[in-house]
């Protein structure tokens, strides 16, 4: 079983202006860049690594059961990127939206066909899921 002790702890504040002052616009990249960095440095220089999803049986085998370290990490992924989202103004949000969408949809669907051949054990991810 994985131990929580490597997970980063962050603030459970809600709002980001709390140590992101400021908001990204075309005049103050580095000085945004150095705030999250500051505050945010583990998830910035991928200190903190996803924990796998499932917990192994002693043997090293996977089990069906969910690690609660994967659940936490995915749900402090989440903050950290609603904190950068809510520091860069909504103009700058949409413009790299659109800049990037084509990308994300190219990888989406990557993702997706991996998905649909993937196999534990015996079993298509689809016969896991019905």
């Amino acid at each position: 079983m994985a131990s929580s002790s490597n997970l980063i702890v962050l603030p459970t504040f809600p709002n980001a202006s709390n140590f992101l002052t400021i908001k990204l616009d075309t005049t103050n990249y580095p000085l945004l860049l150095a705030q999250i960095s500051m505050n945010l440095v583990a998830y910035v220089d991928r200190m903190s690594k996803c924990p796998p999803a499932f917990l192994k049986y002693t043997k090293g085998n996977i089990t069906n059961a969910v690690n609660p370290d994967y659940e936490a990490w995915i749900q402090q992924d989440v903050i950290v990127i609603s904190w950068i989202n809510s520091s860069i103004y909504p103009t700058v949000l949409t413009y790299l939206r659109e800049r990037y969408a084509s990308q994300s949809t190219k990888c989406l669907l990557q993702l997706r066909s991996e998905l649909m051949n993937m196999h534990r054990g015996d079993s298509s991810i689809i016969e896991l899921i019905c």
